[in-house]
């Protein structure tokens, strides 16, 4: 097993290969794959790096796959389909239009999820569940709806592409409303420009992390930002409390102020 570990290359490498190389172009398999280019290419130099080969033919104007990468895309391919189908026959699901139905644990912390991806909110829901509530919405709108119609998260958690209102549209309006403006945003999203993630700190997020995640790494940064938010409501809470203290003293101060000059007077 260990030395199974060692030479396997890592699946998203696999991924991002096996798409290129049917499709014949990066940019079209970003698009499939919902990444960017420069995603598709980095996890394909990183397969290459692993192989100790180059597995296409770069040009200024083309990307064609060598020979012994055809033969290892024939290779790729069908092991990958034989994963695919032997997940879902694992999982059971034949549906991806609606999200799964997600139980509610009325002692834990609250995430909401916002993303027009039904997979995307099954992967999360089975990294979050059992840790925390988990709510969540296929649009941007419906989110907004259920947030203004009383409903409340400790953590939301956004996706940047999405029809209609997209992720930081809806963090826009978030952070202008009083009430939702201190929930922590974070964004989850298979955007890793620079620019991408310039954006999502601009527009109010606490953080940003990009497609494939590693679970372990994501729940730490949920943990500190749940961590923080209860951290800032103590500290308001006892800035509130003191401040009521105060206005309570200046009254019984203002009181005693005016019983010395009635009796002055």
């Amino acid at each position: 097993m260990e030395n199974l570990k060692r030479n396997l290359p890592p699946l998203t490498s696999l991924v991002a290969f096996e798409a290129a190389a049917r499709l014949g172009s990066f940019s079209d398999a970003a698009r499939e794959l919902n990444v960017t280019r420069e995603a598709v290419s980095r996890q394909i130099r990183a397969l290459e790096a692993h192989l100790g080969l180059s597995l296409f033919e770069r040009s200024a104007n083309s990307t064609v796959l060598r020979d012994w990468g055809a033969r290892y895309f024939e290779t790729v391919s069908g092991n990958l389909e034989n994963i695919a189908l032997a997940s879902v026959a694992i999982r059971g699901d034949e549906n991806d239009e609606e999200p799964p139905e997600l139980p509610m644990e009325s002692d834990q912390e609250r995430i909401l999820i916002v993303d027009d991806m039904p997979a995307n909110i099954r992967r999360l829901h089975d990294v979050l569940h059992g840790r925390y509530q988990v709510v969540a919405h296929t649009r941007a709108e419906d989110a907004l709806d259920w947030l203004l119609a009383g409903g409340e998260a400790d953590l939301i958690m956004l996706d940047v592409r999405m029809s209609g209102m997209d992720g930081y549209a809806l963090c826009r309006r978030l952070k202008a409303m009083p009430r939702l403006a201190k929930v922590p945003v974070m964004f989850l999203t298979s955007l890793d420009a620079p620019e991408d993630e310039t954006e999502g700190f601009s527009v109010g997020a606490c953080d940003y992390v990009a497609r494939p995640f590693a679970p372990a790494v994501l729940l730490a940064r949920i943990r500190v930002q749940l961590d923080l938010r209860r951290s800032n409501m103590a500290l308001e809470n006892l800035l509130q409390r003191r401040a009521d203290r105060l206005e309570r003293a200046e009254a019984l101060l203002a009181g005693i102020r005016r019983s010395l000059a009635d009796f002055q007077g």
